[in-house]
């Protein structure tokens, strides 16, 4: 009768593991363990002090106003705020908030940037929502968006920019109208239909 490998086995002619190895393998397996404890701590005391925050920003705002102060007071603080205005999602200093901004200083009279809806970066790519048409692709409003959305991303040291300008959502998604995916692109898409 044969012996069954062992459940890890290390071939027939390796060395057996070390007694440091030994130990740091049960160091780390006694570790997970505890990590799960603490993270679970750690995930209660941070709900606990955004509660206690958001009870402190509540009361800070006074009386008889509650909720509906709090909303004037944001309103007032930025009167030009809009969905077109402000990338979704952006974290201070994140580089989709720039990205309107920099297309204004291209179209002050706002003929083109006023299709922008949303700014986002998905991994490689920026992306660009506006609210054209799934027939405006490779219109100059399209064209120009990715254009200047690349000129953008090179300014701040993107040697590789990537960039799609989408369309109206469909049944089927947002609608690519122009996009740059490689240094030889000139933002226009490829026929599709």
């Amino acid at each position: 009768m044969t012996k069954a490998p062992p459940k890890h086995s290390r071939g027939r002619h390796a060395r057996p593991p070390s007694q440091i190895s030994l130990r740091w393998n049960r160091l780390v397996r006694a570790s997970l363990g505890r990590r799960k404890l603490v993270a679970a701590g750690a995930g209660t005391g941070a709900v606990a002090l955004v509660g206690v925050a958001v009870a402190v920003g509540l009361s800070a705002t006074g009386t008889g106003g509650g909720h509906d102060a709090t909303a004037a007071a944001a309103q007032k603080k930025s009167p030009s705020a809009s969905p077109r205005q402000t990338a979704a999602g952006a974290a201070p200093g994140d580089e989709t908030s720039d990205v309107l901004p920099y297309i204004q200083t291209k179209d002050p009279d706002k003929k083109v940037s006023k299709y922008v809806k949303d700014v986002q970066r998905t991994g490689d790519f920026l992306r660009v929502y506006t609210d054209l048409e799934e027939g405006d692709e490779n219109s100059k409003p399209a064209v120009s968006l990715c254009e200047w959305t690349t000129e953008f991303l090179k300014s701040g040291g993107d040697d590789k920019p990537r960039v799609f300008v989408h369309g109206k959502s469909s049944g089927n998604g947002s609608v690519v109208l122009a996009n740059k995916q490689s240094d030889k692109d000139d933002c226009e898409v490829g026929e599709t239909r």
